[in-house]
Protein backbone atom coordinates (compact mmCIF):
# COMPACT_ATOMS: atom_id res chain seq x y z
CA UNK A 1 0.00 0.00 0.00
CA UNK A 2 1.38 3.24 -0.61
CA UNK A 3 2.75 4.92 2.63
CA UNK A 4 1.12 8.06 1.13
CA UNK A 5 -2.17 7.29 1.45
CA UNK A 6 -3.69 6.68 4.79
CA UNK A 7 -6.09 4.07 5.90
CA UNK A 8 -8.43 4.67 9.16
CA UNK A 9 -6.46 2.91 11.79
CA UNK A 10 -2.93 4.45 10.12
CA UNK A 11 -4.91 7.98 10.20
CA UNK A 12 -5.89 7.21 13.68
CA UNK A 13 -2.03 7.14 14.77
CA UNK A 14 -0.85 9.49 12.98
CA UNK A 15 -3.36 12.29 14.52
CA UNK A 16 -2.06 11.23 18.22
CA UNK A 17 1.47 11.19 16.64
CA UNK A 18 1.09 14.54 15.34
CA UNK A 19 -0.45 15.96 18.48
CA UNK A 20 2.67 14.89 20.62
CA UNK A 21 4.48 16.19 17.79
CA UNK A 22 3.51 19.67 17.94
CA UNK A 23 3.63 19.19 21.87
CA UNK A 24 7.50 18.62 21.04
CA UNK A 25 7.59 21.43 18.99
CA UNK A 26 6.35 23.60 21.93
CA UNK A 27 8.81 22.70 23.72
CA UNK A 28 11.69 24.09 21.38
CA UNK A 29 14.16 26.70 22.71
CA UNK A 30 14.80 29.14 20.12
CA UNK A 31 17.78 31.71 19.48
CA UNK A 32 18.23 34.03 22.86
CA UNK A 33 19.81 36.59 20.11
CA UNK A 34 18.70 40.14 20.73
CA UNK A 35 20.46 41.22 17.59
CA UNK A 36 21.31 39.43 14.46
CA UNK A 37 24.61 37.39 14.76
CA UNK A 38 26.88 37.43 11.55
CA UNK A 39 24.48 39.46 9.33
CA UNK A 40 26.29 38.26 6.18
CA UNK A 41 25.21 34.32 6.66
CA UNK A 42 21.68 35.72 6.28
CA UNK A 43 18.07 35.12 7.67
CA UNK A 44 16.76 31.99 6.37
CA UNK A 45 15.97 31.15 10.23
CA UNK A 46 14.96 27.33 10.94
CA UNK A 47 11.86 27.06 12.59
CA UNK A 48 13.09 25.42 15.26
CA UNK A 49 15.40 27.97 15.93
CA UNK A 50 13.14 31.10 15.34
CA UNK A 51 15.12 34.15 16.31
CA UNK A 52 12.37 35.90 18.69
CA UNK A 53 14.69 38.26 20.34
CA UNK A 54 16.08 39.42 16.91
CA UNK A 55 12.70 39.59 15.42
CA UNK A 56 11.19 41.86 19.01
CA UNK A 57 14.40 44.00 18.06
CA UNK A 58 13.62 44.88 14.44
CA UNK A 59 9.85 44.67 14.37
CA UNK A 60 8.75 45.27 17.90
CA UNK A 61 7.22 42.13 17.76
CA UNK A 62 7.31 38.27 17.92
CA UNK A 63 5.41 35.20 17.08
CA UNK A 64 3.63 32.93 19.51
CA UNK A 65 4.51 28.97 19.42
CA UNK A 66 0.98 28.82 17.83
CA UNK A 67 1.70 31.30 15.24
CA UNK A 68 5.08 29.39 14.19
CA UNK A 69 3.50 25.91 14.17
CA UNK A 70 0.25 27.50 11.82
CA UNK A 71 3.21 28.95 9.66
CA UNK A 72 5.29 25.54 9.53
CA UNK A 73 2.12 23.40 9.04
CA UNK A 74 0.63 25.69 6.35
CA UNK A 75 3.76 25.68 4.09
CA UNK A 76 4.42 23.26 1.48
CA UNK A 77 7.35 21.86 -0.48
CA UNK A 78 6.72 20.73 -4.08
CA UNK A 79 8.16 18.05 -5.82
CA UNK A 80 7.94 14.82 -7.61
CA UNK A 81 7.39 11.58 -6.01
CA UNK A 82 9.84 8.69 -6.02
CA UNK A 83 8.90 5.11 -4.88
CA UNK A 84 12.09 4.91 -2.60
CA UNK A 85 11.47 7.62 -0.84
CA UNK A 86 13.81 9.93 -1.81
CA UNK A 87 11.30 12.14 -3.38
CA UNK A 88 12.95 15.00 -5.68
CA UNK A 89 11.64 18.62 -4.30
CA UNK A 90 12.31 21.12 -6.15
CA UNK A 91 9.73 24.23 -5.38
CA UNK A 92 7.75 25.99 -2.20
CA UNK A 93 4.07 26.58 -1.93
CA UNK A 94 1.64 26.77 0.10
CA UNK A 95 -2.07 26.06 1.62
CA UNK A 96 -4.39 29.09 0.79
CA UNK A 97 -7.46 27.90 1.46
CA UNK A 98 -9.89 25.26 3.63
CA UNK A 99 -10.16 22.81 0.48
CA UNK A 100 -6.67 22.18 -0.22
CA UNK A 101 -6.14 24.46 -2.40
CA UNK A 102 -2.25 25.26 -3.20
CA UNK A 103 -0.40 28.18 -4.68
CA UNK A 104 3.03 28.37 -6.18
CA UNK A 105 4.30 29.50 -9.15
CA UNK A 106 3.41 28.91 -12.80
CA UNK A 107 7.31 28.25 -13.73
CA UNK A 108 6.86 25.62 -10.51
CA UNK A 109 3.99 24.35 -12.48
CA UNK A 110 5.20 24.46 -16.27
CA UNK A 111 6.56 20.40 -16.90
CA UNK A 112 3.02 19.53 -15.00
CA UNK A 113 1.50 21.61 -17.19
CA UNK A 114 3.25 20.18 -20.35
CA UNK A 115 2.56 16.69 -18.58
CA UNK A 116 -0.90 17.10 -19.02
CA UNK A 117 -2.09 19.01 -21.49
CA UNK A 118 -2.15 16.72 -24.57
CA UNK A 119 -3.06 18.39 -27.72
CA UNK A 120 -3.58 21.64 -26.01
CA UNK A 121 -1.30 24.47 -25.45
CA UNK A 122 -2.18 25.00 -21.80
CA UNK A 123 1.41 26.22 -20.91
CA UNK A 124 1.14 29.05 -23.87
CA UNK A 125 -3.16 29.68 -23.48
CA UNK A 126 -3.42 28.84 -19.78
CA UNK A 127 -5.79 27.08 -18.06
CA UNK A 128 -9.12 27.19 -15.52
CA UNK A 129 -10.77 23.91 -14.33
CA UNK A 130 -13.75 25.61 -13.22
CA UNK A 131 -15.24 23.11 -10.93
CA UNK A 132 -14.06 19.96 -8.95
CA UNK A 133 -14.91 17.88 -11.71
CA UNK A 134 -12.66 19.91 -14.09
CA UNK A 135 -9.57 19.72 -12.05
CA UNK A 136 -6.67 17.57 -13.68
CA UNK A 137 -4.53 15.29 -11.99
CA UNK A 138 -0.95 15.77 -12.27
CA UNK A 139 0.61 12.29 -12.24
CA UNK A 140 4.14 12.02 -9.68
CA UNK A 141 3.15 15.76 -8.16
CA UNK A 142 3.45 15.76 -4.79
CA UNK A 143 3.74 18.46 -1.92
CA UNK A 144 5.77 17.66 1.61
CA UNK A 145 4.21 19.34 4.65
CA UNK A 146 6.60 19.02 7.93
CA UNK A 147 4.76 17.58 11.05
CA UNK A 148 7.65 17.29 13.30
CA UNK A 149 11.36 17.70 14.08
CA UNK A 150 13.95 16.27 16.14
CA UNK A 151 17.60 16.99 16.84
CA UNK A 152 18.91 14.02 16.25
CA UNK A 153 23.01 14.77 16.35
CA UNK A 154 23.65 12.36 19.14
CA UNK A 155 22.38 9.60 17.07
CA UNK A 156 24.05 10.48 13.85
CA UNK A 157 27.38 10.54 15.50
CA UNK A 158 26.83 7.58 16.92
CA UNK A 159 25.08 5.20 14.88
CA UNK A 160 25.17 7.14 11.67
CA UNK A 161 22.05 8.58 9.09
CA UNK A 162 20.84 5.65 7.62
CA UNK A 163 20.65 3.68 11.58
CA UNK A 164 18.65 6.92 12.19
CA UNK A 165 16.28 7.36 9.33
CA UNK A 166 15.48 3.61 9.42
CA UNK A 167 14.07 3.82 12.98
CA UNK A 168 11.80 7.15 12.08
CA UNK A 169 10.23 4.77 9.27
CA UNK A 170 9.82 1.70 11.43
CA UNK A 171 7.66 3.72 13.84
CA UNK A 172 6.18 6.50 11.83
CA UNK A 173 5.63 4.68 8.23
CA UNK A 174 2.81 6.83 7.40
CA UNK A 175 5.04 9.87 7.44
CA UNK A 176 8.03 10.48 5.05
CA UNK A 177 11.55 11.15 7.01
CA UNK A 178 14.92 13.18 6.53
CA UNK A 179 17.77 13.52 7.74
CA UNK A 180 19.24 16.92 7.53
CA UNK A 181 22.54 18.24 7.90
CA UNK A 182 23.05 21.71 9.01
CA UNK A 183 26.09 23.72 9.31
CA UNK A 184 27.70 21.37 6.93
CA UNK A 185 27.19 18.78 9.92
CA UNK A 186 27.34 20.63 12.70
CA UNK A 187 23.74 19.84 13.74
CA UNK A 188 21.65 17.12 12.09
CA UNK A 189 17.94 17.28 12.74
CA UNK A 190 14.88 14.73 11.49
CA UNK A 191 12.15 15.84 10.03
CA UNK A 192 9.38 14.29 9.60
CA UNK A 193 6.20 14.84 7.16
CA UNK A 194 2.90 14.28 5.51
CA UNK A 195 2.86 13.93 2.08
CA UNK A 196 -0.16 14.53 -0.57
CA UNK A 197 0.56 12.73 -3.63
CA UNK A 198 -3.18 13.25 -5.22
CA UNK A 199 -2.78 17.00 -6.58
CA UNK A 200 -5.22 18.91 -9.34
CA UNK A 201 -4.09 21.09 -11.63
CA UNK A 202 -6.69 24.13 -11.10
CA UNK A 203 -5.59 27.14 -12.70
CA UNK A 204 -2.75 28.51 -14.52
CA UNK A 205 -2.45 32.01 -16.25
CA UNK A 206 -0.96 32.54 -20.13
CA UNK A 207 2.35 31.09 -20.06
CA UNK A 208 4.03 34.54 -21.72
CA UNK A 209 1.85 36.76 -18.91
CA UNK A 210 3.50 34.55 -16.40
CA UNK A 211 6.84 34.46 -18.03
CA UNK A 212 6.89 38.59 -19.58
CA UNK A 213 9.80 40.32 -20.02
CA UNK A 214 11.09 36.62 -20.62
CA UNK A 215 15.39 36.07 -20.49
CA UNK A 216 16.01 40.28 -20.29
CA UNK A 217 13.52 40.64 -17.31
CA UNK A 218 14.62 37.73 -15.35
CA UNK A 219 16.67 38.53 -12.26
CA UNK A 220 15.72 42.18 -12.90
CA UNK A 221 13.31 44.57 -11.07
CA UNK A 222 11.02 46.94 -11.69
CA UNK A 223 8.95 43.79 -13.35
CA UNK A 224 5.58 42.45 -14.54
CA UNK A 225 5.61 38.36 -13.72
CA UNK A 226 2.33 37.27 -13.57
CA UNK A 227 4.05 34.23 -12.07
CA UNK A 228 1.01 32.16 -10.35
CA UNK A 229 -0.51 28.76 -10.88
CA UNK A 230 -3.12 26.88 -8.25
CA UNK A 231 -3.46 23.26 -7.56
CA UNK A 232 -5.65 21.18 -5.28
CA UNK A 233 -4.76 18.71 -2.72
CA UNK A 234 -7.15 15.43 -3.12
CA UNK A 235 -7.40 12.41 -0.50
CA UNK A 236 -9.91 9.81 -1.37
CA UNK A 237 -10.76 11.59 -4.44
CA UNK A 238 -12.10 14.89 -1.94
CA UNK A 239 -10.68 17.95 -1.74
CA UNK A 240 -8.51 17.65 1.49
CA UNK A 241 -9.58 19.51 4.51
CA UNK A 242 -7.10 22.24 5.10
CA UNK A 243 -8.91 24.86 7.31
CA UNK A 244 -6.86 24.20 10.42
CA UNK A 245 -3.91 24.77 8.34
CA UNK A 246 -3.88 27.39 5.68
CA UNK A 247 -2.81 31.29 5.32
CA UNK A 248 -5.56 33.86 5.12
CA UNK A 249 -5.78 36.25 1.92
CA UNK A 250 -4.86 40.01 2.12
CA UNK A 251 -5.74 41.80 -1.53
CA UNK A 252 -4.10 44.89 -0.69
CA UNK A 253 -1.09 43.34 0.36
CA UNK A 254 1.59 45.19 2.77
CA UNK A 255 2.79 48.79 3.37
CA UNK A 256 6.48 50.00 2.54
CA UNK A 257 8.24 49.24 5.47
CA UNK A 258 5.84 46.87 6.97
CA UNK A 259 7.92 43.64 8.38
CA UNK A 260 7.12 40.32 6.27
CA UNK A 261 8.24 36.86 6.40
CA UNK A 262 8.58 34.81 3.59
CA UNK A 263 8.14 30.20 4.95
CA UNK A 264 9.46 28.49 2.11
CA UNK A 265 12.41 25.64 1.15
CA UNK A 266 15.65 26.83 0.11
CA UNK A 267 18.08 25.01 -2.10
CA UNK A 268 21.29 25.89 -1.60
CA UNK A 269 23.48 28.56 -0.65
CA UNK A 270 27.81 28.54 0.12
CA UNK A 271 27.73 31.27 2.72
CA UNK A 272 30.18 28.89 4.97
CA UNK A 273 32.42 28.52 1.61
CA UNK A 274 35.70 29.64 2.33
CA UNK A 275 37.14 32.75 0.57
CA UNK A 276 39.96 30.56 -1.07
CA UNK A 277 37.04 28.37 -2.53
CA UNK A 278 34.73 31.85 -3.54
CA UNK A 279 38.16 32.69 -5.39
CA UNK A 280 38.49 29.32 -7.56
CA UNK A 281 34.61 29.76 -8.66
CA UNK A 282 34.99 33.14 -9.61
CA UNK A 283 38.37 32.37 -11.51
CA UNK A 284 37.19 29.05 -12.81
CA UNK A 285 34.31 27.02 -12.04
CA UNK A 286 31.80 29.92 -13.22
CA UNK A 287 33.68 30.77 -16.45
CA UNK A 288 33.58 27.46 -17.66
CA UNK A 289 29.88 26.96 -16.84
CA UNK A 290 27.98 30.02 -18.35
CA UNK A 291 30.20 29.63 -21.90
CA UNK A 292 28.05 25.75 -21.64
CA UNK A 293 24.72 27.16 -20.88
CA UNK A 294 25.05 29.69 -23.52
CA UNK A 295 26.18 27.23 -26.02
CA UNK A 296 23.43 24.90 -24.94
CA UNK A 297 20.40 27.56 -25.49
CA UNK A 298 21.59 28.35 -28.92
CA UNK A 299 21.32 24.87 -30.29
CA UNK A 300 18.00 24.29 -28.61
CA UNK A 301 16.86 27.81 -29.60
CA UNK A 302 17.99 27.00 -33.34
CA UNK A 303 16.17 23.91 -33.61
CA UNK A 304 13.21 25.07 -32.02
CA UNK A 305 12.90 27.96 -34.57
CA UNK A 306 12.68 25.48 -37.79
CA UNK A 307 10.61 22.95 -35.99
CA UNK A 308 7.06 24.04 -33.78
CA UNK A 309 6.46 20.52 -32.38
CA UNK A 310 10.49 20.83 -31.05
CA UNK A 311 9.86 24.04 -29.64
CA UNK A 312 5.88 23.55 -27.70
CA UNK A 313 7.81 20.31 -26.63
CA UNK A 314 10.99 21.89 -25.13
CA UNK A 315 9.69 25.48 -24.50
CA UNK A 316 9.74 24.77 -20.89
CA UNK A 317 13.42 22.87 -21.06
CA UNK A 318 14.72 26.16 -22.49
CA UNK A 319 12.85 28.32 -19.95
CA UNK A 320 14.99 26.49 -17.60
CA UNK A 321 18.42 26.39 -19.48
CA UNK A 322 17.74 30.51 -19.66
CA UNK A 323 16.98 30.89 -15.86
CA UNK A 324 20.46 28.59 -15.03
CA UNK A 325 22.41 30.67 -17.24
CA UNK A 326 21.55 34.06 -16.07
CA UNK A 327 21.36 32.38 -12.42
CA UNK A 328 25.19 31.35 -12.88
CA UNK A 329 25.80 34.75 -14.18
CA UNK A 330 24.53 36.03 -11.34
CA UNK A 331 26.74 34.03 -9.00
CA UNK A 332 29.73 35.21 -10.93
CA UNK A 333 29.36 38.60 -11.21
CA UNK A 334 28.07 38.42 -7.16
CA UNK A 335 31.80 37.30 -6.55
CA UNK A 336 33.51 39.61 -9.41
CA UNK A 337 31.90 42.36 -6.64
CA UNK A 338 35.17 43.81 -4.43
CA UNK A 339 32.13 44.21 -1.39
CA UNK A 340 31.35 40.85 -1.31
CA UNK A 341 34.80 39.61 -1.30
CA UNK A 342 35.31 41.92 1.44
CA UNK A 343 32.79 41.03 3.52
CA UNK A 344 33.90 37.45 3.43
CA UNK A 345 37.19 38.34 4.04
CA UNK A 346 35.98 39.77 7.09
CA UNK A 347 33.53 37.53 8.09
CA UNK A 348 35.87 34.57 8.04
CA UNK A 349 38.97 36.01 9.89
CA UNK A 350 36.02 36.76 12.82
CA UNK A 351 35.85 32.84 12.75
CA UNK A 352 38.95 32.25 13.05
CA UNK A 353 39.92 34.59 15.31
CA UNK A 354 37.10 33.39 17.88
CA UNK A 355 38.26 29.42 17.25
CA UNK A 356 41.53 30.69 18.13
CA UNK A 357 40.55 32.01 21.44
CA UNK A 358 39.68 28.85 22.28
CA UNK A 359 42.24 25.83 22.26
CA UNK A 360 40.63 23.03 22.29
CA UNK A 361 38.46 24.27 18.66
CA UNK A 362 42.15 25.77 17.60
CA UNK A 363 43.80 22.16 17.57
CA UNK A 364 40.50 20.49 16.14
CA UNK A 365 39.62 23.02 13.31
CA UNK A 366 42.15 25.53 13.41
CA UNK A 367 43.79 24.64 9.93
CA UNK A 368 40.70 23.97 7.98
CA UNK A 369 40.90 26.90 6.60
CA UNK A 370 44.43 26.80 5.21
CA UNK A 371 43.65 22.73 3.74
CA UNK A 372 40.94 24.33 2.09
CA UNK A 373 42.53 26.75 0.02
CA UNK A 374 45.70 24.05 -0.57
CA UNK A 375 42.68 22.20 -2.04
CA UNK A 376 41.84 25.25 -4.69
CA UNK A 377 45.40 25.45 -5.40
CA UNK A 378 45.92 22.05 -6.24
CA UNK A 379 42.47 22.18 -8.57
CA UNK A 380 43.84 25.19 -10.40
CA UNK A 381 47.03 23.40 -11.10
CA UNK A 382 45.02 20.36 -12.26
CA UNK A 383 43.07 22.54 -14.45
CA UNK A 384 46.20 24.01 -16.20
CA UNK A 385 47.30 20.19 -16.72
CA UNK A 386 44.63 19.61 -19.15
CA UNK A 387 41.56 18.49 -16.77
CA UNK A 388 38.11 19.34 -16.99
CA UNK A 389 36.20 20.63 -14.76
CA UNK A 390 33.81 17.60 -13.71
CA UNK A 391 37.11 15.63 -13.76
CA UNK A 392 38.77 18.09 -10.87
CA UNK A 393 35.84 18.36 -8.73
CA UNK A 394 35.46 14.51 -8.47
CA UNK A 395 38.87 14.21 -8.10
CA UNK A 396 38.63 16.42 -4.85
CA UNK A 397 35.26 16.44 -3.57
CA UNK A 398 36.14 13.99 -1.07
CA UNK A 399 38.70 16.17 0.63
CA UNK A 400 37.04 19.03 0.23
CA UNK A 401 33.47 18.14 1.87
CA UNK A 402 35.78 17.00 4.89
CA UNK A 403 36.98 20.22 5.44
CA UNK A 404 33.51 21.51 5.09
CA UNK A 405 32.20 19.72 7.55
CA UNK A 406 35.24 20.64 9.90
CA UNK A 407 34.42 24.44 9.46
CA UNK A 408 30.43 24.09 9.16
CA UNK A 409 31.07 22.15 12.94
CA UNK A 410 33.55 25.25 14.26
CA UNK A 411 30.86 27.62 12.88
CA UNK A 412 28.67 25.89 14.98
CA UNK A 413 30.52 25.61 17.78
CA UNK A 414 31.68 29.48 17.83
CA UNK A 415 27.29 31.12 17.06
CA UNK A 416 25.36 27.70 17.83
CA UNK A 417 21.73 29.18 16.76
CA UNK A 418 21.96 32.24 16.67
CA UNK A 419 23.05 32.71 13.03
CA UNK A 420 20.99 30.02 10.54
CA UNK A 421 22.34 27.56 8.54
CA UNK A 422 23.26 27.28 4.91
CA UNK A 423 19.88 25.98 2.35
CA UNK A 424 18.78 22.52 2.74
CA UNK A 425 15.78 22.43 0.44
CA UNK A 426 14.03 22.39 3.85
CA UNK A 427 11.52 24.59 5.26
CA UNK A 428 12.61 27.91 6.96
CA UNK A 429 11.35 31.16 7.92
CA UNK A 430 13.05 34.40 6.51
CA UNK A 431 12.26 38.15 7.40
CA UNK A 432 12.47 41.91 5.92
CA UNK A 433 10.63 44.63 5.20
CA UNK A 434 9.08 46.26 1.93
CA UNK A 435 11.04 48.21 0.83
CA UNK A 436 12.25 49.98 -2.58
CA UNK A 437 16.13 50.57 -3.54
CA UNK A 438 18.45 52.71 -5.12
CA UNK A 439 19.52 51.94 -8.79
CA UNK A 440 21.03 52.87 -11.87
CA UNK A 441 21.11 56.61 -10.25
CA UNK A 442 17.65 56.20 -9.52
CA UNK A 443 15.06 54.82 -7.36
CA UNK A 444 13.32 51.48 -8.03
CA UNK A 445 9.84 51.84 -6.18
CA UNK A 446 8.46 49.22 -4.39
CA UNK A 447 5.80 47.89 -6.38
CA UNK A 448 4.93 47.97 -10.28
CA UNK A 449 1.35 48.42 -11.25
CA UNK A 450 -0.68 47.31 -14.65
CA UNK A 451 0.19 50.57 -16.24
CA UNK A 452 3.64 50.04 -16.11
CA UNK A 453 2.90 46.46 -17.82
CA UNK A 454 1.03 48.00 -20.81
CA UNK A 455 3.98 50.57 -21.01
CA UNK A 456 6.48 48.29 -21.26
CA UNK A 457 4.58 46.32 -23.97
CA UNK A 458 4.07 49.63 -25.86
CA UNK A 459 7.54 51.04 -25.26
CA UNK A 460 8.97 47.50 -26.76
CA UNK A 461 6.26 47.52 -29.95
CA UNK A 462 4.89 44.40 -28.33
CA UNK A 463 7.52 42.72 -29.67
CA UNK A 464 8.57 39.11 -27.73
CA UNK A 465 9.47 38.51 -24.87
CA UNK A 466 7.62 42.23 -24.43
CA UNK A 467 4.32 40.85 -25.94
CA UNK A 468 1.10 40.54 -24.11
CA UNK A 469 -1.79 37.67 -24.73
CA UNK A 470 -5.19 38.94 -26.73
CA UNK A 471 -6.57 38.33 -24.09
CA UNK A 472 -5.42 40.87 -22.13
CA UNK A 473 -5.28 43.73 -24.79
CA UNK A 474 -8.71 42.99 -24.73
CA UNK A 475 -9.82 43.54 -22.02
CA UNK A 476 -7.51 47.02 -20.71
CA UNK A 477 -10.77 48.83 -20.58
CA UNK A 478 -12.16 47.14 -17.45
CA UNK A 479 -8.85 46.64 -15.59
CA UNK A 480 -8.28 48.71 -13.21
CA UNK A 481 -4.75 49.74 -14.21
CA UNK A 482 -3.46 50.98 -10.34
CA UNK A 483 -3.42 47.40 -9.38
CA UNK A 484 -0.47 46.38 -7.95
CA UNK A 485 1.64 43.74 -10.20
CA UNK A 486 5.17 42.96 -8.69
CA UNK A 487 7.03 44.22 -5.22
CA UNK A 488 10.44 44.00 -3.60
CA UNK A 489 11.03 43.38 0.22
CA UNK A 490 14.65 42.61 1.52
CA UNK A 491 13.97 38.56 2.83
CA UNK A 492 16.56 36.19 1.84
CA UNK A 493 16.07 33.47 -0.63
CA UNK A 494 17.21 31.38 -3.01
CA UNK A 495 16.38 29.01 -5.94
CA UNK A 496 13.85 26.90 -4.33
CA UNK A 497 12.60 29.53 -2.65
CA UNK A 498 10.13 29.90 -5.47
CA UNK A 499 6.26 29.52 -4.91
CA UNK A 500 7.00 30.46 -1.36
CA UNK A 501 4.11 32.34 0.12
CA UNK A 502 5.15 35.85 1.81
CA UNK A 503 3.12 36.19 4.68
CA UNK A 504 2.35 39.12 7.83
CA UNK A 505 2.40 39.03 11.24
CA UNK A 506 -1.49 37.91 11.01
CA UNK A 507 -0.53 34.97 8.85
CA UNK A 508 -2.16 36.65 5.50
CA UNK A 509 -0.54 35.98 2.56
CA UNK A 510 0.43 39.21 1.17
CA UNK A 511 2.72 38.19 -2.09
CA UNK A 512 3.94 34.92 -3.50
CA UNK A 513 7.71 34.90 -3.93
CA UNK A 514 9.36 34.27 -7.47
CA UNK A 515 12.06 35.82 -8.18
CA UNK A 516 15.30 37.89 -7.02
CA UNK A 517 16.66 41.15 -8.65
CA UNK A 518 20.04 40.75 -10.14
CA UNK A 519 21.68 42.13 -7.10
CA UNK A 520 20.30 39.12 -5.11
CA UNK A 521 22.18 36.21 -6.79
CA UNK A 522 25.32 37.21 -5.19
CA UNK A 523 23.82 36.58 -1.58
CA UNK A 524 24.40 32.74 -2.59
CA UNK A 525 27.82 33.28 -0.55
CA UNK A 526 27.30 36.72 1.44
CA UNK A 527 24.09 38.00 2.15
CA UNK A 528 23.73 41.96 1.71
CA UNK A 529 20.18 43.67 1.86
CA UNK A 530 21.67 47.28 1.04
CA UNK A 531 20.22 46.42 -2.85
CA UNK A 532 19.02 42.56 -3.32
CA UNK A 533 15.78 42.17 -3.13
CA UNK A 534 12.66 39.48 -3.10
CA UNK A 535 10.57 40.20 -5.95
CA UNK A 536 6.67 38.69 -5.14
CA UNK A 537 3.73 38.76 -6.97
CA UNK A 538 0.81 41.00 -5.99
CA UNK A 539 -2.10 39.10 -4.54
CA UNK A 540 -4.07 42.36 -5.65
CA UNK A 541 -3.29 41.28 -9.53
CA UNK A 542 -3.63 37.53 -8.89
CA UNK A 543 -7.53 38.94 -7.60
CA UNK A 544 -7.39 41.33 -10.39
CA UNK A 545 -6.53 39.00 -13.63
CA UNK A 546 -8.54 35.79 -11.74
CA UNK A 547 -12.00 37.70 -11.92
CA UNK A 548 -11.36 40.04 -14.92
CA UNK A 549 -8.74 37.82 -17.54
CA UNK A 550 -9.38 34.09 -16.41
CA UNK A 551 -13.18 33.80 -15.41
CA UNK A 552 -11.96 32.17 -12.65
CA UNK A 553 -14.53 34.62 -9.95
CA UNK A 554 -14.70 31.72 -7.88
CA UNK A 555 -11.65 30.75 -7.34
CA UNK A 556 -11.19 34.43 -6.90
CA UNK A 557 -14.17 34.30 -3.92
CA UNK A 558 -12.04 31.06 -2.25
CA UNK A 559 -8.80 33.28 -2.09
CA UNK A 560 -11.03 36.18 -0.14
CA UNK A 561 -13.32 34.10 1.75
CA UNK A 562 -16.63 36.01 -0.24
CA UNK A 563 -18.55 32.32 -0.06
CA UNK A 564 -18.51 28.65 0.31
Amino acid sequence: MNMNLLGAATARRFVVARAALLLAFAGLSVAPATAQTRKELGRMWTFESAPLGWFQQAYDWQPSQKWLDSARLASLRLGNFSSDGKHQYFCSASFVSAYGLIMTNHHCSRDSIVKVQGDSDWLKDGFYAGSYEGEIKVPGLIVSQMVAQKDVTKEVEENGQDAVLAAAKEAQPELSHQVIALYQGGMYQLYSFKIFDDLRLVCAPHGQSAHFGGDPDNFCYPRWGLDFSFLRAYENDKPVDSKANCFNWRTEGADEGEAVFVTGNPGRTGRLKTLAQCEYMRDHYYPTLVPLYENAIKRMKKTAADDPAYEKANRSKILGYENSRKALQGYLDGLSNPRILEIKQAAEAALRAEVAKKPELQEKYGDAWDQMALIQVNKIKEIKAGKNLNQVDTQFKEEEQKHEKRIGEACFAVYGTSIPPDATMSLRLSDGVVKGYDFNGTKAPHFTTLYGLFGRTNEFGGEHPFDIPQAWLDAEKKLDLKTPFNYVATCDIIGGNSGSPMIDKDLNVIGLVFDGNIEMLGNNYVFDDEVSRTVSVHPAIIIESLRKIYGAAALADELERKKK
